[in-house]
């Protein structure tokens, strides 16, 4: 596995002290698996303290455990068979199904892999006390952002989405610390919401980003980062792995709120079926 942490971990290796050279070697040979592990996990694995495992990240460069868990992932998701999500000409419509369903499955496992729980966490106990959660994002991402914003809404929080970059403007400068603004773009280099984002974070908000891993412009204006991962080279513009890796992850934000507060969600999902049933034929 030729990923950019494991060739460095093995040039590594040879100049590392006894126990951070395990905890080197254990990633090298079962990187596969690490992402799934957490800190405690593998140090108990390789044999050593939970600081030495993260003093092998330090002689990465890397800030700590979580980010070698988001590169290890973001390197296996780049190892995948090209079939993955791919549809060439040519292709039956059961062909092409079938590659898109493993292209989205694969990114909702990737995905999963390089969640930050603490991270999540965090954001899903601001928004369920913010008095205004405000959602970003144009195209797909758009779409990603009003999905999200009627889930919340439907259990009892303000949230809405803005997918007009005037509008988006407009609702960010009006926040203030209370509420929380959530700009979801796949590049993380959409201008207008990372512009969106920028606003609603000189106001005073609680900025989050769901983007692909690794440092990007929307990142630098964020509080909070929540990753993806998705592969989609050749049908970039469908957005088909990013947009279903994306809204998974809100989905998890609002699985957390709804959990957080249970009593009040469950009585505004009550009054909305009860309020949409009637509209039906």
């Amino acid at each position: 596995m030729a990923g950019g942490c494991w060739l460095r971990l093995r040039e590594l290796a040879s100049s590392l002290a006894e126990a951070e050279r395990r905890v080197a070697d254990y990633v090298v040979r079962e990187g596969r698996r690490v992402p799934a592990l957490s800190i405690t996990e593998l140090a108990e694995r390789c044999g050593v303290s939970e600081a030495t495992v993260v003093r092998v990240c330090k002689r990465l460069g890397l800030r700590g455990y979580q980010e070698l868990r988001i590169r290890l992932s973001a390197e296996l998701a780049a190892e995948q068979p090209q079939i993955v999500g791919e549809v060439r000409r040519g292709d039956g419509v059961e062909e092409a199904c079938r590659k898109l369903f493993a292209g989205m499955v694969a990114a909702l496992e990737d995905t999963l892999r390089v969640l930050d729980w603490s991270v999540l966490e965090h954001v899903v106990a601001r928004v369920a006390t913010a008095r205004r959660v405000d959602l970003y994002g144009v195209g797909a991402s758009g779409v990603v952002a009003t999905d999200a914003a009627l889930k919340l809404l439907r259990i009892g929080v303000q949230a809405q989405a803005f997918t007009d970059p005037h509008l988006q403007a407009t609702s960010a400068a009006l926040l203030g610390h209370r509420d929380v603004a959530i700009g979801v773009s796949h590049s993380g280099s959409t201008r207008d919401t990372v512009e969106a984002l920028r606003l609603a974070r000189a106001a005073g908000a609680f900025t989050v980003a769901v983007t692909q891993v690794g440092p990007s412009p929307i990142t630098r204006v964020a509080d909070a980062v929540l990753n993806t991962v998705a592969r989609e080279p050749l049908l970039r513009e469908a957005a088909v792995g990013s947009r279903m890796a994306a809204m998974a992850v809100l989905d998890g934000v609002f699985a957390g709120v709804l959990l957080r507060r249970y009593a009040s969600s469950v009585r505004a999902l009550d009054r909305t079926r009860e309020a949409l049933v009637g509209r039906k034929y």
